[in-house]
């Protein structure tokens, strides 16, 4: 993306019931474990009738949620503590 290989993985993903809501958490960096990690959180509008939401949403949300990071603050090539960035939902 940009010009730049960016490694993710999913941290954790949990369903908040009775509220139609599921979060998941991707970790993303340039290098793992040597360039700041930045940790995408997505609030994604489930509902009981469709049930868990698919993974394509996340991934196409990707892009744009690393790129509102980076306005945020988020360096990739920093060091120092993860930097924490909570995603508008992914359609």
């Amino acid at each position: 993306m940009d010009g730049h290989d960016y490694a993710w993985s999913l941290r954790h993903e949990w369903t908040v019931g009775g509220k139609g809501v599921k979060v998941v958490s991707i970790s993303v960096s340039l290098h793992p474990e040597r360039t700041r990690e930045l940790i995408l959180d997505f609030a994604l509008r489930v509902s009981e009738r469709d049930g868990t939401p698919s993974d394509t949403r996340v991934l196409q949300a990707l892009p744009s949620a690393i790129r509102s990071a980076q306005e945020a603050g988020w360096d990739p090539e920093s060091r120092g503590r993860a930097f924490r960035h909570e995603v508008a939902e992914a359609s």
